[in-house]
């Protein structure tokens, strides 16, 4: 009777050990040939450790914002001075509309131009105009602010009163084609009675110098314009 209690012992020990060797090693890496996982359970799969990178993300640094220098002249007319004072001499005018670029900008007023010596022994200026008049964008111009525009450069002419809409469409017709600038009518004033027409009511303007050659006539009666070589 003993021995076959030891007898079974052993048997059982085998048995265990054999199982034990089956689930352990044979079926991770044969397959589970006799369902045996059905019973006990699948065993968890580890996934594969995914390897280390040596590769770190650059990091990228914010871009600095650039200061805004191009701007449009947003009022009809503004003045150019000799520094950076509201009461610094006026050298000439921008209008509405024109692009400037700054290069500069100190207390509200931006310098559009290099510094220069204009006199001798005296320091170096540049040109200003103040930050209170400039838009970033482009303005919209309404018929009715270009009428207020055109006649502001030709507000002293000669006879407005009588000939207000010749010269506004006149003055406006030659600014449009570059044949005038707005400071050709700013030097006179606007348009001057030519004397030498006693019979007609004519007027002229300078354009691009001061020379005869620049001289351009307005009959104010039909509304035609002419040179002196035209006469």
């Amino acid at each position: 009777m003993k021995k076959l209690l030891m007898l079974l012992l052993l048997i059982l020990g085998i048995g265990a050990a054999g199982a034990g060797y089956y689930i352990f090693y044979y079926m991770p890496n044969h397959g589970d040939v006799f369902g045996i996982g059905r019973f006990l359970g699948e065993k968890p799969q580890t996934p594969p450790a995914e390897p280390e990178s040596n590769t770190t993300t650059p990091v990228t640094a914010p871009e600095e914002k650039k200061e805004i220098m191009d701007y449009y002249v947003s009022v009809a007319t503004l003045p150019i001075r000799s520094e950076p004072n509201k009461d610094a001499f006026v050298e000439e005018r921008l209008h509405r509309g024109d692009k400037v670029n700054l290069l500069e900008k100190t207390d509200g007023w931006g310098r559009i131009t290099e510094y220069f010596v204009y006199v001798q022994d005296q320091p170096a200026t540049a040109k200003w105009i103040p930050l209170d008049g400039l838009v970033i964008e482009k303005p919209v111009i309404t018929p009715q602010q270009r009428k207020e525009t055109v006649l502001g450069y030709i507000n002293r002419s000669d006879d407005l009163g009588k000939y207000e809409t010749t010269f506004f469409n006149t003055t406006n017709e030659l600014l449009i084609s570059n044949q005038c600038k707005p400071k050709d009518f700013e030097e006179t004033y606007g348009w001057v009675r030519a004397v030498s027409f006693q019979d007609r009511d004519v007027y002229f303007v300078y354009c691009g110098g001061l020379d005869r050659l620049h001289k351009i006539y307005l009959d104010a009666s039909n509304g035609q314009t002419f040179r002196v070589n035209d006469e």
